[in-house]
């Protein structure tokens, strides 16, 4: 009772399961695997890093602004200079009275005396006597030049006394400390630097960026790669388990109506009850054969799902069969040497490691930069500090002790470890392809020997069922036509999902498992129901009682020569009483 309802459950839900083809389950997993999410958000962030590297050829300008708390003010103190000019003022004040007393004189005399001449000429030209002329001349320039010159050369001398003694009195009291800096002050300042030579570091770093993303671009394709192989191993998982239920439920069908058949002629007494029990045992071994596939698609079903991120309720209909034409071997070995994504992703690594080198090389020459700046806030700018600057800067690195030549060793030995791993890449592919393609031809080659067993099976199945409706076979006889031809069905499947799975495996190595769906689409898909079942023979009336002895001399040569084909067993013979084995085996495991 259990066992229906399993098998009842299983194939109503395959019955109302979504139909997918294998380029809607390669899209569906480009679209929503996890794995290839990841590996595409890689792309993304080296993507970021290639613009940030482009970034450096361009000026930077920044703005900083800031506010300080020192613990006191910062003053010059200009003591010892007060003290200078102090006692300079002093000998001022002793001696320089004196040489302005006798500059004033000499000055004031002179004028005077002029003067004086000028006034006695003049009187005495107009008739004056000397008395006269003279007593005149002094009272206009008022009085005599040496009265004149000690007076103001006195007057002169006591104001330049005065004068500097203020002075002194000045320098004395002043405050000779100058504040430079408040204990709080704040600075906003706007910078500019463009490096203009590096040593190629720059453009170095920019193409080693530049190539990171071609290697994450390959990584990316070669995990995407993976995956869908894996999804399209999982597809013809599920179509190769499909396509086993379908075809044991046809089995089982028949088996049941040979049960039916065998209780009418074991109840007219035509045929004896061991033969009928061994119709009973065949069936329940085909029972027991569609529930492990039932067991078996639903795990194929739920693995599919799992890759690609959707429910279970799918079925598969692309047909498990490869191509008919393919590329040559060597064609393939082309192919993958120039599309295989792990190789490109070497390729591009050397590449890195290439600019690796130049980058380390760059240490061994100057830096050059043109920088500037402009204090935006110059209030609590000390006398030291201008509002703003231009200039050109270099660095140049003369020793450091052997970094940059270990640098440039060490970029060296990475690219040539890298060459080497290439090389080995390329003959690991080369023999991968080759095995695969061997297993496509050797695939190939069992579907062509089983093309005509599977005749014969077929023919010897027909040929039996009619004997034994005629009375001229025992059921034994047709129990083993069935299995046989089961079995024989069982191998042809697996040998056509060999084969594509090999197919798949070129693609693999090409790197072209993302167009397996499209090389696939002129193959007809499977209906979305089951697959053609097999029509049992039309029911021919009752058979006729024959004797015993003549029944068991009627000989069934036809099963004796069929092929035994790979993972097949031979049939039970005709008098054996002993039940035949059931393949049972279910799809590849995931």
């Amino acid at each position: 009772m259990k066992k229906s309802l399993f098998l009842g459950i299983a194939a109503s839900a395959a019955v109302f399961a979504a139909p997918i083809s294998l380029s809607d389950a390669i899209a569906m997993a480009k679209t929503n695997n996890s794995q290839i999410k990841a590996e595409k958000a890689k792309v993304e962030m080296a993507e970021s890093g290639q613009s940030e590297a482009r970034s450096r050829f361009m000026p930077q300008l920044s703005l900083t602004a800031s506010v300080t708390k020192i613990n006191d003010p910062i003053y010059i103190d200009l003591g010892q200079i007060q003290q200078g000019l102090s006692g300079l003022a002093d000998g001022l004040a002793t001696v320089g009275p004196a040489g302005v007393y006798s500059k004033a004189y000499i000055d004031a005399y002179n004028k005077a005396q002029a003067g004086y001449e000028q006034a006695y000429a003049g009187a005495r030209a107009q008739g004056l006597s000397e008395a006269e002329a003279n007593a005149f001349a002094l009272d206009k320039v008022g009085g005599s030049a040496q009265e004149i010159a000690q007076q103001t050369a006195d007057k002169y001398a006591a104001d330049s006394k005065q004068q500097l003694d203020a002075a002194k009195a000045k320098i004395d009291d002043a405050d000779f400390r100058m504040k430079v800096q408040d204990d709080v002050f704040f600075n906003a300042r706007l910078t500019a630097i463009w490096p203009i030579f590096t040593g190629l570091k720059i453009y170095s770093a920019y193409d080693a960026a530049k190539e990171n993303v071609n290697a994450k671009k390959a990584a990316f394709d070669m995990a995407q790669n993976t995956i869908l192989m894996d999804v399209a191993t999982k597809y013809f998982t599920l179509r190769l388990a499909e396509e086993l239920t379908v075809l044991r439920e046809s089995t089982k069908k028949n088996l049941e109506e040979h049960l039916a058949r065998s209780k009418k002629l074991e109840e007219g007494g035509q045929i004896s009850k061991a033969e009928r029990l061994r119709a009973e045992v065949a069936l329940a071994e085909a029972e027991n054969a569609l529930e492990d596939s039932y067991r078996d698609q639903t795990l194929a079903r739920l693995a599919l799902a799992s890759l690609l991120h959707t429910d279970t309720n799918i079925t598969a209909i692309t047909p498990v069969l490869a191509p008919e034409q393919t590329l040559a071997m060597e064609e393939f070995k082309q192919l993958a040497m120039d599309r295989h994504p792990g190789l490109r992703q070497l390729r591009t690594e050397r590449k890195r490691s290439q600019d690796a080198v130049s980058a380390a090389r760059a240490d061994y020459f100057p830096t050059v930069a043109l920088f500037a700046y402009k204090e935006l806030y110059t209030r609590d700018l000390t006398l030291l500090e201008p509002d703003w600057a231009v200039g050109a800067k270099m660095q140049w690195d003369l020793f450091k002790g052997g970094e940059t030549r270990s640098k440039v060793s060490n970029a060296k030995a990475l690219d040539r470890s890298l060459s080497s791993m290439e090389e080995q890449t390329m003959d690991n592919i080369g023999l991968l392809v080759e095995k695969r393609w061997r297993e496509m031809e050797h695939a190939k080659s069992r579907l062509e020997s089983l093309k005509k067993t599977r005749e014969l099976a077929e023919e010897a199945h027909r040929s039996q069922t009619l004997a034994y409706e005629a009375g001229l076979a025992t059921g034994l006889d047709v129990v083993d036509a069935e299995l046989a031809l089961s079995r024989l069905q069982v191998a042809d499947l697996k040998a056509h999902y060999d084969a594509v799975v090999a197919w798949l495996g070129l693609l693999e190595a090409s790197g072209e498992v993302v167009n397996a769906g499209e090389m696939l689409k002129n193959i007809k898909p499977v209906e979305e129901t089951k697959a053609e079942e097999v029509k049992p023979a039309e029911p021919v009336a009752e058979p006729t009682a024959v004797p015993a002895a003549e029944s068991n001399v009627v000989a069934n040569d036809s099963l004796n020569v069929i092929a035994n084909p790979e993972g097949v067993k031979q049939s039970a013979p005709a008098d054996s009483a002993a039940p035949a084995p059931v393949d049972t085996t279910a799809a590849p495991a995931n």
